[in-house]
């Protein structure tokens, strides 16, 4: 009696360590998606336009052993219509012979166009979808979204991998924001913050980032470019960003190039009533066209003072831009105003109106680490 016991108990525990493969599905017989492009239908514009791309494992790793196919073969890009992207999606399976399947999606292009009308429904899909994965890269192209799925980087079979390269190695550089789809699901519910996208260029061969998107709630309200871009990433995530070229006073053609490497930020908020970034940007020379002919350390001082003032003057044109124009805190100085000063001011503001006329100045310090070198 107590053998049959044990050997009953050991096939029902068999049984619930082996339940886990109950609902396992071979990769040959799904279809995975990259990348999701949406844009307004042409003829009727109320419909949307998703444009997939999916890759063909066969053409990728090549047949019989004889390496991979052309970029025109690894990936199949197909496009259908709808009246919302779970329509669109559902018309895209009525034309596949195998299961879609949005887990691998890495990238969501959506057009400059649908994206100042608004994105609220196209996005209220993806965060109901279970497949969609949070760290998934949303980004605002100019022009027609399907365009960044359709170009033919000849050093990357896949189009999709190509621009993946490229965000990745921008954000390790410091140069390219890190904005995923969980960050803009976390900022548009939050009265702290508004949201914010990369803004990338495609064209027949390449894609080229030109800045961020500013979004105010769901609409895209403006476009920042490179340069106002690494600004917001050094007040706002301590990001060095790119270099900055600037041009030498009482010279014909002479520039000096900066190139930060290290930043540090620091917001005080003055009794709830205003605020002040100190952002320390520590960096080389890297560059400088013109023989100013004075002793170095004169040289140091002279160009720590330039590229200072330079930086101060861009940082206030960015927080014009963001403050008059565009009304939209991406720089998430609601986040901090909130976090310190609840109480006195929070309860009684309504910061999404008050972010415009908020007092707010940046002040830099610039410390020089290299010169670089020179031939005598």
């Amino acid at each position: 009696m107590g053998k049959s016991l044990r050997c009953f108990a050991l096939l029902i525990i068999c049984t619930l360590l082996l339940s886990g493969c109950w609902d396992r599905r071979e990769l040959e017989e799904r279809a995975s998606v990259l990348a999701i492009a949406i844009d307004q239908d042409e003829k009727d514009e109320n419909l949307y336009k998703m444009t997939v791309q999916i890759p063909i494992p066969i053409k990728i790793a090549g047949s019989s052993g004889k390496g991979g196919g052309n970029n025109a073969d690894a990936v199949k890009i197909m496009s259908v219509t709808g009246r919302t992207v779970t329509d669109a999606s559902n018309n895209l399976q009525m034309r596949l012979n195998q299961r879609l399947f949005l887990g691998h999606t890495r990238i969501l292009a959506v057009s400059e166009e649908i994206a100042r009308k608004g994105i609220q429904d196209i996005m209220d899909s993806f965060r109901r979808e279970p497949q969609i994965r949070r760290l998934m890269w949303p980004i605002v192209v100019k022009g027609k979204a399907s365009s960044l799925l359709e170009i033919k980087p000849r050093i990357e079979p896949i189009p999709v991998v190509f621009l993946m390269g490229l965000i990745e190695n921008g954000m390790k550089l410091g140069r390219i924001p890190d904005q995923t789809l969980g960050d803009y699901f976390n900022q548009t519910s939050n009265l702290t913050m508004e949201p914010f996208l990369n803004y990338v260029e495609a064209r027949k061969n390449e894609v080229s980032w030109k800045g961020v998107a500013v979004f105010r709630g769901h609409k895209m309200v403006g476009i920042l470019d490179d340069e106002q871009s690494w600004i917001l990433l050094q007040l706002r995530n301590e990001k060095p960003g790119g270099d900055i070229v600037i041009p030498l006073p009482k010279t014909k053609n002479g520039y000096v190039s900066f190139r930060p490497h290290f930043v540090k930020k620091k917001v005080i908020i003055h009794k709830s009533s205003s605020a002040t970034y100190h952002c320390e940007l520590q960096g080389d020379i890297v560059e400088l066209t013109e023989d100013l002919k004075i002793p170095p350390e004169q040289f140091i001082l002279q160009m720590q003072a330039l590229i200072k003032k330079e930086m101060e003057n861009r940082a206030k044109k960015l927080l014009q831009q963001l403050q008059k124009q565009y009304n939209s805190d991406i720089l998430k100085l609601g986040l901090i105003l909130r976090a310190k000063h609840y109480q006195d001011y929070w309860k009684t503001h309504n910061w999404k109106e008050d972010f415009r006329h908020f007092p707010v100045r940046v002040t830099y310090t610039i410390k020089l680490r290299r010169l670089g070198m020179e031939m005598q």
